[in-house]
């Protein structure tokens, strides 16, 4: 056998097989004025002239739309502004000859007072003298008390005894000067120095004769002086006070 001629017939086999390989992976379409090279491995349908290559489909993204809450807010309804009445019943849990404390006397003096027309609000230093129910009878003085009790005493020709000192003159009597119907009023008994509670009526009960059943038995009534409050022309608070 000739050793060339062998390999020379190799060569030409083996040129034609990488020939039909490429024209295997290449092949030359015509798209009319364009002659295109593609890839078979790529192509996915071919229909006539037309090559379609498979695209990357992607589904929308529908967001639902954002519904946010009907901003309806109730009316704001504010409660009526109403004050109940300011209602004070008479001596609130108190009943007849409670023993309560004793009044407090004014360190320097009590109010003075003009000698004509309803009294200005104050606390004032009476006597009692009888009269009706809810206007009680008084006379009208001025007391002093601490070193104006030294004052006016030695001022008088006088002297302060138990630390009072009462100006006699001026004075001025009352009787049309009226109780609240929830006047604070209280007595002191003679012989205890005890203070009880007790009501118009039974003021003018003790004055005249005897107190109601409800007294202590050891309870006595006497005429001693009272500190009066009066606001806005009447008398709220009527206490008397215990003076040796």
């Amino acid at each position: 056998m000739n050793i060339s001629r062998i390999t020379i017939a190799t060569v030409i086999i083996a040129a034609i097989g990488l020939s039909a390989c490429s024209s295997e992976t290449k092949r030359s379409i015509d798209t009319g004025s364009t002659v295109t090279t593609v890839n078979p491995a790529a192509v996915t349908t071919v229909v006539g002239d037309a090559t379609t290559v498979p695209t990357a489909t992607v589904a929308p993204v529908t967001a639902p739309p954002a519904t946010a809450a009907p901003a309806t807010a109730p009316p704001a309804t504010a409660p009526p502004a109403t004050t109940p009445a300011a209602t004070t019943p008479p001596a609130p849990g108190l009943r007849l000859y409670d023993e309560v404390i004793a009044p407090r006397t004014p360190t320097t003096h009590t109010d003075p007072f003009n000698s004509s027309g309803t009294l200005d609000n104050g606390v004032y230093w009476v006597i009692y003298q009888g009269g009706e129910t809810m206007t009680p009878t008084i006379q009208v003085v001025q007391a002093f008390f601490g070193a104006e009790c030294e004052t006016r005493a030695v001022a008088a020709g006088e002297e302060c005894l138990n630390d009072i000192f009462v100006l006699g003159m001026p004075s001025r009597d009352i009787e049309d000067l009226a109780f609240t119907k929830d006047v604070y009023l209280t007595v002191a008994s003679t012989n205890t120095q005890r203070q009880y509670w007790i009501t118009p009526d039974e003021l003018r009960s003790v004055r005249a004769s005897s107190a109601s059943d409800p007294a202590p038995s050891d309870f006595s009534f006497s005429s001693f002086p009272l500190l009066m409050t009066v606001q806005g022309g009447q008398i709220t608070q009527f206490e008397q006070v215990w003076v040796p």
